[in-house]
């Protein structure tokens, strides 16, 4: 889909995370390869949630299937990424600035236990041309589960 149906494209998505929302074709994402665990989904809504740094990813075609993301870099300010050229290419990432990188929040199922972000796998955005991939970050020093502080989200 080129940039122009995608801005011309709307959907509407009843998730039981956020009702029914009627979503631009500039925020859906188009993954070049699907979640890991859920290989029939490709298409997700990629919307800001309240918190500044924290976001929604919906599934297009079945909006029960509805994640966490949160921008690494807040309270994680050394994090870093590594790609790999393959991965840009794959993404078609040109400029940095269309790029996003976010990783997957688990969120406790008990108030005794911690939330955590998947700071191995993020997930890599090209925001202009609506592509995204999990990518496994070739910098191993970040894990699964790394514990995450929601209340640094503003």
């Amino acid at each position: 889909m080129d940039q122009q149906d995608r801005s011309t494209t709307t959907y509407t998505i009843t998730s039981p995370a956020v009702g029914t929302i009627e979503v631009s074709g500039d925020a859906v994402m188009h993954f070049t390869e699907a979640l890991w665990g859920f290989p029939d989904r490709t298409a997700y809504a990629l919307l800001p949630a309240a918190r500044q740094g924290l976001w929604w990813l919906l599934s297009v075609d079945e909006p029960q299937t509805t994640f966490v993301l949160a921008d690494p870099f807040v309270g994680h300010s050394e994090y870093s990424i590594d790609l790999g050229g393959s991965r840009l290419i794959e993404l078609q990432i040109v400029d940095p600035t269309d790029a996003l990188a976010l990783v997957l929040v688990a969120l406790p199922m008990t108030p005794s236990e911690t939330v955590t972000g998947n700071f191995r796998a993020p997930i890599v955005f090209n925001i202009s041309k609506g592509l995204a991939q999990q990518v496994v970050n070739r910098d191993e020093q970040y894990s699964l589960r790394e514990p995450m502080d929601l209340a640094a989200y503003p």
